[in-house]
């Protein structure tokens, strides 16, 4: 079984690097999760909420470029 995905470019070039690009993004996703949740089940030394919000911000940016993806 194959399937084919078709893309009018450059209109739809947004989609495309999605389609192509949804492999990497999976990744980071599952690296932000993995993080998170070995800070919730071994501890962490965050202070506060916004602390803890702005690691997790940090290590999703961080995981996005180091995959060479970006939001658009």
């Amino acid at each position: 079984m194959k399937a084919i995905l078709t893309f009018n470019l450059p209109e739809e070039e947004s989609d495309f690097r999605l389609a192509v690009n949804g492999r990497d993004w999976y990744c980071a996703m599952w690296d932000v999760d993995s993080k998170i949740r070995s800070w919730l089940k071994y501890g962490h030394e965050f202070k506060t909420a916004d602390e803890a919000l702005e690691a997790v911000r940090d290590l999703l940016y961080d995981e996005i470029r180091g995959r060479n993806l970006e939001f658009e």
